[in-house]
């Protein structure tokens, strides 16, 4: 079994604007910074566990470019605030928990489906992992928030808010990882 965590690999959720003044406001790249992932155990490929108080405004995407220079220590302090306080809630849910209960490997890539359980519900998602580039094993979830009773946050009476559904990123270094061992589809 190989294990990573936060020194080890990447998880990152990034996040979107929309709404009448969402010229005022900033899409946004969120760094889980505690975590553990392992992958090829005994009862499930992947067991990913993140922690929920540990998400971190990393920069601002603008233009497809990252901006850190966008965003003030206090800007930063009060939008990690607002994700753990009145997002997340943490005190009540601080897990967030996959298990793969199925994969499969498909033109080299692996078709992964399993419950989530974040924010005290757990659904069932699937995701591809893929060889990215510089040598990494590399999934984007695409997740629903109101799949799991969470309300995107909003301002000015919804003139400004973040859109639905928030993208994960994970990187796992493919040296570190054995394959796993899997009946091939095409």
């Amino acid at each position: 079994m190989q294990r990573f965590d936060q020194t080890s690999a990447v998880c990152r959720m990034f996040i979107y604007k929309e709404g009448v003044l969402s010229y005022l406001a900033h899409d946004l790249r969120i760094s889980v910074t505690s975590f553990i992932i392992e992958i090829d155990g005994t009862d499930h490929f992947i067991d990913a566990r993140f922690d929920a108080r540990s998400l971190r405004v990393d920069c601002v995407i603008e233009n497809n470019r990252e901006r850190p220079d966008l965003l003030s220590p206090r800007d930063r302090d009060e939008i990690d605030n607002i994700i753990i306080r009145d997002v997340l809630h943490p005190d009540r849910y601080p897990e967030i928990v996959l298990l793969s209960s199925s994969f499969s490997e498909v033109d080299g890539n692996y078709l992964v489906n399993g419950p989530l359980s974040l924010h005290g519900r757990t659904r069932e998602i699937s995701f591809v992992v893929r060889k990215g580039d510089n040598r990494l094993y590399v999934a984007d979830i695409r997740l629903r928030l109101a799949d799991f009773g969470i309300t995107p946050f909003s301002a000015f009476l919804g003139a400004i808010r973040i859109k639905p559904d928030v993208l994960v990123h994970v990187e796992i270094p493919i040296d570190s990882v054995d394959g796993p061992k899997v009946e091939k589809r095409r």
